[in-house]
Protein backbone atom coordinates (compact mmCIF):
# COMPACT_ATOMS: atom_id res chain seq x y z
CA UNK A 1 0.00 0.00 0.00
CA UNK A 2 2.84 2.43 0.83
CA UNK A 3 4.25 1.83 -2.65
CA UNK A 4 1.09 3.40 -4.08
CA UNK A 5 1.92 6.72 -2.41
CA UNK A 6 4.43 9.30 -3.62
CA UNK A 7 6.98 10.29 -0.99
CA UNK A 8 7.26 14.05 -0.56
CA UNK A 9 9.35 14.75 2.55
CA UNK A 10 10.24 13.79 6.10
CA UNK A 11 8.49 15.82 8.76
CA UNK A 12 7.93 16.09 12.51
CA UNK A 13 4.84 15.42 14.60
CA UNK A 14 4.80 19.10 15.50
CA UNK A 15 4.31 20.03 11.85
CA UNK A 16 1.74 17.26 11.35
CA UNK A 17 -0.20 18.54 14.36
CA UNK A 18 -0.08 22.13 13.07
CA UNK A 19 -1.60 21.00 9.76
CA UNK A 20 -4.24 18.99 11.62
CA UNK A 21 -5.12 21.97 13.76
CA UNK A 22 -5.40 24.25 10.72
CA UNK A 23 -8.05 21.91 9.31
CA UNK A 24 -10.03 20.26 12.09
CA UNK A 25 -8.84 22.33 15.04
CA UNK A 26 -10.04 25.58 13.50
CA UNK A 27 -13.57 24.21 12.99
CA UNK A 28 -16.03 25.45 15.66
CA UNK A 29 -17.91 22.15 15.43
CA UNK A 30 -14.83 20.19 16.50
CA UNK A 31 -13.90 22.78 19.10
CA UNK A 32 -17.31 22.32 20.71
CA UNK A 33 -17.05 18.56 20.42
CA UNK A 34 -13.75 18.56 22.32
CA UNK A 35 -15.28 20.57 25.15
CA UNK A 36 -18.87 19.35 25.35
CA UNK A 37 -18.54 15.71 24.28
CA UNK A 38 -15.01 14.90 25.42
CA UNK A 39 -14.71 17.15 28.48
CA UNK A 40 -11.43 18.84 27.52
CA UNK A 41 -10.71 22.53 27.82
CA UNK A 42 -9.75 22.80 24.15
CA UNK A 43 -9.33 20.92 20.88
CA UNK A 44 -5.55 21.09 21.38
CA UNK A 45 -5.75 19.41 24.78
CA UNK A 46 -8.00 16.61 23.51
CA UNK A 47 -6.03 15.77 20.39
CA UNK A 48 -2.68 16.15 22.18
CA UNK A 49 -3.80 13.53 24.67
CA UNK A 50 -4.82 11.24 21.83
CA UNK A 51 -1.41 11.74 20.19
CA UNK A 52 0.38 10.83 23.41
CA UNK A 53 -1.36 7.44 23.37
CA UNK A 54 0.79 6.50 20.36
CA UNK A 55 3.88 8.53 21.33
CA UNK A 56 3.41 10.52 18.14
CA UNK A 57 6.01 13.16 19.01
CA UNK A 58 8.80 10.55 19.20
CA UNK A 59 8.13 8.84 15.91
CA UNK A 60 9.44 9.38 12.38
CA UNK A 61 6.81 10.88 10.09
CA UNK A 62 6.69 11.25 6.31
CA UNK A 63 4.44 13.30 4.06
CA UNK A 64 3.24 11.46 0.96
CA UNK A 65 0.99 12.45 -1.90
CA UNK A 66 -1.97 10.19 -2.66
CA UNK A 67 -1.68 10.12 -6.49
CA UNK A 68 -4.95 8.28 -7.21
CA UNK A 69 -7.17 9.04 -4.21
CA UNK A 70 -10.32 7.49 -5.67
CA UNK A 71 -8.57 4.12 -5.92
CA UNK A 72 -6.26 4.30 -2.91
CA UNK A 73 -8.24 5.97 -0.11
CA UNK A 74 -11.22 3.55 -0.12
CA UNK A 75 -8.72 0.75 0.58
CA UNK A 76 -7.41 2.36 3.78
CA UNK A 77 -8.47 0.56 6.95
CA UNK A 78 -10.65 2.44 9.40
CA UNK A 79 -8.83 3.50 12.56
CA UNK A 80 -9.53 2.14 16.07
CA UNK A 81 -12.39 4.45 16.97
CA UNK A 82 -15.71 3.28 18.39
CA UNK A 83 -17.84 5.63 16.33
CA UNK A 84 -16.60 3.94 13.16
CA UNK A 85 -15.85 0.39 14.28
CA UNK A 86 -19.28 -0.04 15.88
CA UNK A 87 -20.75 -0.53 12.41
CA UNK A 88 -19.33 -4.07 12.57
CA UNK A 89 -19.36 -6.97 15.03
CA UNK A 90 -16.66 -6.81 17.69
CA UNK A 91 -14.83 -9.81 16.27
CA UNK A 92 -14.42 -7.89 13.00
CA UNK A 93 -12.86 -4.85 14.68
CA UNK A 94 -9.95 -3.19 12.87
CA UNK A 95 -10.36 -5.28 9.71
CA UNK A 96 -12.58 -3.19 7.44
CA UNK A 97 -11.76 -0.63 4.77
CA UNK A 98 -13.73 2.48 3.89
CA UNK A 99 -14.95 0.71 0.76
CA UNK A 100 -16.34 -2.00 3.05
CA UNK A 101 -18.00 0.60 5.26
CA UNK A 102 -19.81 2.23 2.36
CA UNK A 103 -20.84 -1.09 0.82
CA UNK A 104 -22.11 -2.59 4.08
CA UNK A 105 -23.56 0.49 5.79
CA UNK A 106 -24.74 2.73 2.98
CA UNK A 107 -27.71 4.20 4.87
CA UNK A 108 -25.58 5.13 7.89
CA UNK A 109 -23.04 6.74 5.58
CA UNK A 110 -25.74 8.76 3.80
CA UNK A 111 -27.11 10.02 7.12
CA UNK A 112 -23.75 10.97 8.63
CA UNK A 113 -23.61 14.78 8.60
CA UNK A 114 -19.81 14.96 8.58
CA UNK A 115 -19.60 12.65 5.59
CA UNK A 116 -22.47 14.39 3.78
CA UNK A 117 -20.80 17.78 4.14
CA UNK A 118 -17.55 16.52 2.63
CA UNK A 119 -19.33 14.53 -0.05
CA UNK A 120 -20.96 17.72 -1.29
CA UNK A 121 -17.98 20.02 -0.76
CA UNK A 122 -14.71 18.14 -0.45
CA UNK A 123 -11.75 20.25 0.75
CA UNK A 124 -9.41 20.44 -2.22
CA UNK A 125 -6.25 21.02 -0.18
CA UNK A 126 -6.24 18.47 2.60
CA UNK A 127 -3.97 16.18 4.59
CA UNK A 128 -4.87 12.95 6.37
CA UNK A 129 -2.86 11.07 8.99
CA UNK A 130 -2.19 7.35 8.81
CA UNK A 131 -0.31 4.42 10.30
CA UNK A 132 1.45 2.05 7.92
CA UNK A 133 1.31 -1.51 9.26
CA UNK A 134 4.51 -2.74 7.62
CA UNK A 135 4.03 -6.46 8.22
CA UNK A 136 0.50 -6.29 6.80
CA UNK A 137 1.22 -3.86 3.97
CA UNK A 138 -1.81 -1.78 4.93
CA UNK A 139 -2.52 1.81 5.89
CA UNK A 140 -4.77 2.39 8.89
CA UNK A 141 -6.27 5.86 9.05
CA UNK A 142 -5.53 7.80 12.22
CA UNK A 143 -7.28 11.00 11.15
CA UNK A 144 -9.50 11.86 8.19
CA UNK A 145 -12.37 9.37 8.47
CA UNK A 146 -15.14 11.65 7.21
CA UNK A 147 -13.09 12.63 4.16
CA UNK A 148 -12.08 9.04 3.42
CA UNK A 149 -15.70 7.91 3.68
CA UNK A 150 -16.81 10.74 1.40
CA UNK A 151 -14.29 9.64 -1.23
CA UNK A 152 -15.35 6.00 -0.95
CA UNK A 153 -19.02 6.95 -1.08
CA UNK A 154 -18.65 9.00 -4.26
CA UNK A 155 -16.74 6.12 -5.88
CA UNK A 156 -19.47 3.71 -4.80
CA UNK A 157 -22.12 5.98 -6.34
CA UNK A 158 -20.26 6.14 -9.65
CA UNK A 159 -19.55 9.85 -9.25
CA UNK A 160 -15.93 10.05 -8.04
CA UNK A 161 -14.58 13.33 -6.72
CA UNK A 162 -12.53 15.35 -9.21
CA UNK A 163 -9.39 16.48 -7.40
CA UNK A 164 -7.78 19.75 -8.44
CA UNK A 165 -5.02 18.89 -5.98
CA UNK A 166 -4.26 15.40 -4.71
CA UNK A 167 -4.62 14.93 -0.95
CA UNK A 168 -1.54 14.18 1.13
CA UNK A 169 -1.13 11.90 4.11
CA UNK A 170 1.28 12.07 7.04
CA UNK A 171 2.43 8.49 7.63
CA UNK A 172 4.23 6.68 10.44
CA UNK A 173 5.35 3.04 10.30
CA UNK A 174 4.36 0.61 13.05
CA UNK A 175 4.69 -3.09 13.75
CA UNK A 176 4.38 -5.56 16.58
CA UNK A 177 3.60 -4.21 20.03
CA UNK A 178 3.36 -0.60 18.81
CA UNK A 179 0.72 -1.56 16.27
CA UNK A 180 -1.18 -3.61 18.84
CA UNK A 181 -1.22 -0.67 21.26
CA UNK A 182 -2.50 1.60 18.50
CA UNK A 183 -5.35 -0.77 17.74
CA UNK A 184 -6.17 -1.05 21.44
CA UNK A 185 -7.19 2.61 21.32
CA UNK A 186 -10.56 1.19 20.29
CA UNK A 187 -11.06 0.23 23.93
CA UNK A 188 -9.55 3.38 25.45
CA UNK A 189 -11.83 6.31 26.22
CA UNK A 190 -10.45 9.76 25.35
CA UNK A 191 -13.00 11.54 27.55
CA UNK A 192 -11.17 13.55 30.20
CA UNK A 193 -13.35 12.30 33.06
CA UNK A 194 -12.48 8.70 32.18
CA UNK A 195 -8.79 9.62 32.18
CA UNK A 196 -9.16 10.96 35.72
CA UNK A 197 -10.91 7.77 36.83
CA UNK A 198 -8.16 5.63 35.31
CA UNK A 199 -5.47 7.72 37.05
CA UNK A 200 -7.31 7.41 40.37
CA UNK A 201 -7.48 3.62 40.05
CA UNK A 202 -3.77 3.41 39.26
CA UNK A 203 -2.93 5.61 42.23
Amino acid sequence: MLDNLTFFKQTSWQDVFIAWKSQEGSDPVWQRFAKEEKGWESWDAWRSHQARLINAAYREWSICEIPDPNSIVPQFLMGPYRGWQKQYAEEEANTHTFADLVRDNIQWVKENIGVKTRTENFPQSTQMIGVYAEDEGKIILYEGHHRATAIAFRVHEGDPIVFAENPTIAVVKMNGEDLSKFREMLYTSTHKKDLKLQSHKVG
